[in-house]
C-alpha cells in the first residue's frame, strides 16, 4: 500500500511539474512574440516614408493588403505552430507583421491624438492581461461557458471592422472596437483556463499565438477608441 501511495504521488508530481513546464514555454513564446513585435514596431517608425507613401498611392488598397498578409501570416502560424522549427519562423513573421502594423497605427493615432494616447493603449493592455490572469489563475474556474459569447463577439469584430473599413463608418468603427475589447478579453480568460486544463501540452506555440492575437487586437481597438476620444 505504501509503495502504491509513493507511485500515486510520483505520478501526480511528475504530470504538475509537466504542466507547470507547458505553462512556462507558453508564455516565453508569449514574451517572444512581444520582443519580435516590439522590433516590427521600430521598423515601422524607420520606414515611416515608405508606408506613408504606400498609403498616400494605394489608399485602401494598401491596408487591405495588409490585412491579407496578416491573415495569411496567421494562418500560417496556426498550421505549423506543432512542427519545429518551422513554428518559430511563423510566429515570429506573424509576430513580426503585427509589431510593424501595431507601430503604424501608433504613429499615425500619436500623430493625430498624442503619444499619451498610445502610452495608455499600452498600458491598458497589458493590465487587462495581468488581471484576467490572475482571475483565471486564483478563481480556478472553468470559463468555457464563455465559447458561443467569444465566437459570436469575434464574429462580430471581424465583419464589423471590415464593414467600417470599406464603408468609411469612423462612428460604426468605435462600436467595434468596444465590442473586440469585450470579445477579446473573454477569449483570454477562455484560452488560459484552457490552458491550465488542457491534455495537450505539446502545444505552446499554438497557445502562444491565440493569446497574442487577443492581446493584439485588444491594443488596436483601444488605441482607436482613446484615439477617437482625445480628436
Amino acid at each position: 500500500m505504501t509503495l502504491w501511495n509513493e507511485k500515486v504521488w510520483s505520478g501526480a508530481a511528475g504530470a504538475v511539474a509537466h504542466r507547470v513546464a507547458f505553462v512556462r514555454q507558453v508564455y516565453l513564446w508569449l514574451g517572444a512574440g512581444f520582443l519580435v513585435a516590439f522590433l516590427g514596431a521600430l521598423g515601422s517608425m524607420l520606414t515611416m516614408p515608405l508606408w506613408v507613401a504606400g498609403f498616400k498611392s494605394m489608399g485602401r488598397g494598401f491596408m487591405f493588403l495588409i490585412f491579407a498578409a496578416q491573415m495569411g501570416a496567421i494562418f500560417f502560424a496556426q498550421a505549423v505552430s506543432r512542427k519545429r522549427p518551422l513554428n518559430i519562423l511563423a510566429y515570429g513573421l506573424f509576430t513580426g507583421l503585427s509589431g510593424y502594423v501595431a507601430g503604424m497605427v501608433s504613429l499615425i493615432v500619436g500623430s493625430q491624438s498624442g503619444f499619451g494616447t498610445v502610452v495608455a493603449a499600452a498600458g491598458l493592455t497589458a493590465a487587462d492581461f495581468l488581471l484576467l490572469t490572475a482571475v483565471t489563475v486564483f478563481s480556478k474556474k472553468d470559463f468555457s461557458f464563455l465559447r458561443s459569447f467569444v465566437v459570436v463577439g469575434i464574429g462580430i469584430m471581424f465583419f464589423g471592422g471590415l464593414a467600417a473599413a470599406l464603408f468609411n463608418l469612423p462612428a460604426f468603427s468605435l462600436v467595434i472596437s468596444a465590442v473586440a475589447v469585450i470579445a477579446c478579453s473573454a477569449k483570454i480568460l477562455w484560452d488560459t483556463s484552457a490552458m491550465l486544463r488542457t491534455d495537450d501540452l505539446e502545444d505552446p506555440a499554438g497557445w502562444a499565438l491565440s493569446l497574442f492575437v487577443s492581446l493584439y487586437n485588444i491594443f488596436i481597438s483601444l488605441l482607436n477608441l482613446l484615439g477617437n476620444r482625445r480628436s
